[in-house]
């Protein structure tokens, strides 16, 4: 279980921690690189909690992730689990333009 949570702290963390893309009109500022930096720490933080204590981690992993949602990504007025929802059709999109499904595609995305 806590390798999973691990896998799933990464896969919210990354695509709102990244710096943005050179090809991108998001041009990087020092708050980006500190976010990136928030988020390296963070997910290492997480591995090397899972490694010392094991299955017994679970709990604790689940709920940094959840406490690290809501303090770093969410804004006062969002819920957390439209911020998820919304991280979610992302990654969603993202996965479906990497690798394609033949002929059309059902369902719609939302960019952040």
């Amino acid at each position: 279980m806590p390798v999973l949570l691990v896998d799933i702290a990464q896969r919210v963390v990354i695509p709102v921690t990244n710096l943005p893309d050179p090809g991108t009109e998001g041009v990087p500022c020092d708050d980006s690189f500190a976010l990136f930096e928030l988020g390296i720490c963070f997910l290492g933080t997480l591995r090397s909690w899972h490694e010392q204590a094991g299955p017994a981690a679970a709990e604790g992993i689940a709920r940094a992730v959840i406490r690290f949602t809501v303090q770093i990504l969410t804004e006062p007025h969002e819920d957390v689990a439209d911020i998820l929802e919304q991280l979610m059709a992302v990654a969603l999109g993202q996965a479906l333009d990497a690798h394609p499904a033949p002929g059309p595609h059902p369902v719609g995305t939302t960019a952040l």
